[in-house]
Order: structure tokens, then C-alpha cells, then sequence
């Protein structure tokens, strides 16, 4: 039994510590006398410890003075840790708003880690960076910490998190976990706060340079659509609403009811276009704010598929909810909105008589929604970049008009309440574009080191 789960930063520095992937050699240090000094008959041991950790360091500090791209500066680095830290895996979370979103991550729990994100609150990892002070634990396990992901929740057991400090504030923080108990020590959490000290620069500038990139991307999409997307609709209902009031009496009933549906047709499309642009605007601005409420989204996938089903009367929805559903936290204007807008992009892209199918389950701790449809399908080089601001696939653009913005802003929005969303070709024929939210509510004591990425 481990007496000391997790150490204080002041007793992590006060005490004498040796190599650790030296000092745990299991039977060569085992074989020496009782209190037999490790080193005593290698002196050059630790010498060529500090050798390696500094050429580490010279490597990690080469590579981001010459990097632009923020997401490799942060993944070298982790793998440059890798060659002198005896550590599993580690991730790099970074403050976005109100999140801490993981960026790069190593080792074999990172499929799980990369992209997740950790709202602001009660947790060990936001412990980290509003104090700004490091936190070991040396057996999750034994105290009851909960870690995301099935396989990371089994294997992980040690953690080791140091804050990225830069002028006097928190922009993030550096977590290795280890699959062993009691892996960790003041050797660790030394390397740690020096390469934290190496990266804060090039993460501020990287990081600068990006949001410089994106936020002039989002004004040239706020101009283009306001430019061009808006007047299609616009110009529709002026001229059909001209005609109807000066030609009213001399037109057929068939004619002033078909006016009629194309004037609120258009209508309809542009309150969806101005709901996207909000969300660009606020997307711009650096912050899309959400409420965390709970949902009933079986309650509220029932009633935008009953809306969409009159809406295109001409289309066959078809909801299937497996299972119960538990509520979900955010915010159910949003919901509402994304779910909209992938019903639409199915609909586009797909032709009558052919099913559009939204299935719903809960698994793994996720409320998982997947829109499925027959339509003209997804390559799959096109489904990292289909949430890309104005992407549209060489098929869309031949089959219908669009802005390439609305599944940008279901990103968005999807991303903003603690979830993640995906688009893939389906086997035959067909797209499945879905999304996953967290479950709610979620108990949370205080006491649990909340990880982005990898402890819940």
C-alpha cells in the first residue's frame, strides 16, 4: 500500500531526488545494501541526466523559435519529453475562454485526449491554472480521481500537471501521466516548469498569430455572406411581395399560394442565415458563449424533426431513440440550431423518396446524435476539412448552392458546450454527420483532478 498518494509543490522541491528512470531500476537498486546510494558506485549517472534534459530543452526552444503552427510546436514538444521523462502519455491544454482545450497529446490514450475540452470549474486542472501551481498525483486509482476515456480511466495512475505561465496569467497547462503508481518527483516537475518556461513565448506568439489569422477569415465570411448569401433571399421577397400587391386580383389562387410558400420559404432561409451570422459574429469575437442548462434532447430531437417534417413536406424523417436518454448540458436554442442545420444539409443533398434517419443513444458517458442520409456522399479526404469555414466538396458545389458556413457554425456551437462533432461516408451510399454531448448533470466534488482530455 502506497502511504503517500500525492506530494505539495514545497515538498516536491525541499526533497532530495535522484533520476528517476535511474533510481527505479527495480532489482539492480534492489540488490544494493539497505540504504545503499543508487549512484554511489555511477557517479556519472546523473551527469547524464542533466546532459540529456538540457539538450532537450536546446531542441524544444529550436524547434518553436523556428514554428508557426501552434499545434506542432506543442506536439514536438511532448515527444521531445518523451526521450527523458519515464511517462505513459501527456497532453497540452490551452485557455480558450472558458475552456481548457486539449491540443497535442502522446502516448496510447491520446486518440482520446487530442480535441476534448473542460469547462471552467471545480477540478484539479483548473486548480492548476488559477493558482498556478503544479499538482501530483501519485495514484488516481486509490484516490478516487475518475479519468475520461474507457481505456485511459483503467490504465492511467500517476498525473503530473504544471501550469503555462505567461505575464503573471495561466494560458494553459502541461500534464504526463504514468501507467505506474508513484512514478513521479521533484526530477519531473522541475523538467516540467523549465519546458513550460521555453514554450510560454512561442505558444503567446503562435497562438497571437492564429486568432489574427482566423478572426480576419470570419470578417471576410461576415462580409461575404452578408455581400452575397443574404441578397438571394432578400431580393426574392421584395420582388414576390411587389408582385403580390400590385398583381394580386389578376393572379391565379394557384399562383398567389405558390408566391406565397416561396416568399415564406425564402424567409425562413434567411432567419437561419442571420442565426449562423450571429454565431460567426461571436465566433470573431473570440467567444461563443453558451448557458449550461439541462436538456431533454429526446424531447427536443422529436420536436425539430416534427418541424422540419412540415417544413419539407416532400421528405420522410425518421427519429429512432435507443434506450433512455439522460439529460445533457447546454443550451437548447443552439441544440436546436445545429440539429436544423444538419436536417437541412441532409435534405440538400439527398433526394426524395429516400429516409432521413436521426438516431440517438447514450454510451461511453456521451449523448451520441447521428443524422443519416441516402444522398451524394462524403469522400473521406473531404471529412476533416467539412467543418472547415466555407469548405464545400467539389459534389456539393455541383448539386446545390451554399455558403460552406453552416456546418462551421454547428463546430462551433457543438465545441462551445463540451462536446465534439464528425462527418463520415457511410458504407454504400450516404453521409452520417453526428455529434456527441456530455452527459448531465455531472457530479463533481471539488476534490477530482479534472483533466482535459484525460480526468473527469
Amino acid at each position: 500500500m502506497h502511504q503517500r498518494l500525492s506530494l505539495s509543490l514545497r515538498e516536491l522541491r525541499d526533497r532530495r531526488w535522484y533520476d528517476p528512470s535511474v533510481s527505479r531500476l527495480g532489482a539492480e537498486t534492489a540488490a544494493g545494501p539497505p540504504g545503499d546510494d543508487p549512484f554511489r558506485h555511477s557517479p556519472a549517472r546523473p551527469v547524464t541526466h542533466s546532459a540529456s534534459t538540457s539538450q532537450l530543452i536546446i531542441d524544444i526552444a529550436t524547434s518553436a523559435a523556428g514554428e508557426l503552427d501552434l499545434d506542432q510546436i506543442l506536439h514536438e514538444a511532448l515527444d521531445r519529453l518523451r526521450t527523458v521523462s519515464p511517462l505513459t502519455g501527456g497532453s497540452i491544454a490551452l485557455v480558450e475562454g472558458d475552456e481548457l482545450v486539449i491540443r497535442a497529446a502522446v502516448g496510447p490514450f491520446a486518440d482520446e485526449a487530442r480535441g476534448q475540452r473542460l469547462r471552467r470549474g471545480p477540478s484539479r486542472s483548473w486548480s492548476v491554472v488559477e493558482t498556478l501551481e503544479p499538482c501530483l498525483i501519485g495514484d488516481l486509482h486509490a484516490t478516487g480521481n475518475i479519468v475520461r476515456g474507457a481505456r485511459a480511466r483503467e490504465g492511467i495512475r500517476s498525473w503530473l500537471a504544471v501550469p503555462i505561465v505567461r505575464r503573471g496569467r495561466a494560458i494553459g497547462l502541461v500534464e504526463i501521466d504514468s501507467t505506474e503508481v508513484d512514478v513521479f518527483g521533484p526530477n519531473d516537475l522541475e523538467l516540467l516548469e523549465t519546458i513550460v518556461r521555453v514554450l510560454s513565448g512561442p505558444i503567446e506568439l503562435a497562438d497571437a498569430a492564429v486568432a489574427a489569422s482566423r478572426a480576419q477569415a470570419l470578417r471576410d465570411a461576415f462580409i461575404g455572406v452578408i455581400s452575397h448569401e443574404l441578397r438571394t433571399p432578400i431580393t426574392t421577397i421584395y420582388g414576390l411581395s411587389k408582385m403580390l400587391r400590385q398583381r394580386h386580383d389578376s393572379l391565379s389562387a394557384e399562383t398567389r399560394t405558390r408566391a406565397i410558400e416561396d416568399v415564406e420559404a425564402e424567409a425562413d432561409r434567411l432567419h437561419r442565415l442571420v442565426e449562423d451570422l450571429l454565431v460567426l459574429s461571436r465566433a470573431e469575437a473570440g467567444r461563443v458563449e453558451i448557458a449550461d442548462e439541462p436538456l431533454n434532447l429526446r424531447r427536443l430531437l422529436a420536436h425539430v424533426v416534427e418541424i422540419e417534417s412540415g417544413r419539407l413536406p416532400d421528405r420522410v424523417f425518421e427519429l429512432k431513440i435507443n434506450g433512455d436518454l439522460p439529460l445533457v448540458g447546454g443550451e437548447e436554442t443552439y441544440v436546436e440550431q445545429v440539429v436544423r442545420n444538419l436536417l437541412t444539409n441532409a435534405a440538400k443533398y439527398s433526394a426524395a423518396p429516400a429516409a432521413i434517419r436521426v438516431e440517438a443513444e447514450y454510451a461511453g458517458e456521451e449523448l451520441i446524435v447521428r443524422v443519416l442520409d441516402e444522398g451524394i456522399g462524403l469522400a473521406e479526404s473531404d471529412a476533416d476539412q467539412a467543418f472547415d469555414l466555407f469548405f464545400r466538396s467539389p459534389n456539393a458545389t455541383r448539386v446545390a448552392p451554399g455558403a460552406g458556413i453552416g456546418l462551421f457554425v454547428c463546430r462551433q456551437l457543438i465545441e462551445a458546450m463540451g462536446g465534439r462533432i464528425w462527418a463520415r461516408p457511410r458504407d454504400g451510399a450516404g453521409t452520417e454527420v453526428g455529434f456527441a454531448l456530455p452527459a448531465s448533470p455531472m457530479i463533481d466534488d471539488g476534490d477530482s483532478p479534472d483533466v482535459a482530455g484525460h480526468l473527469a
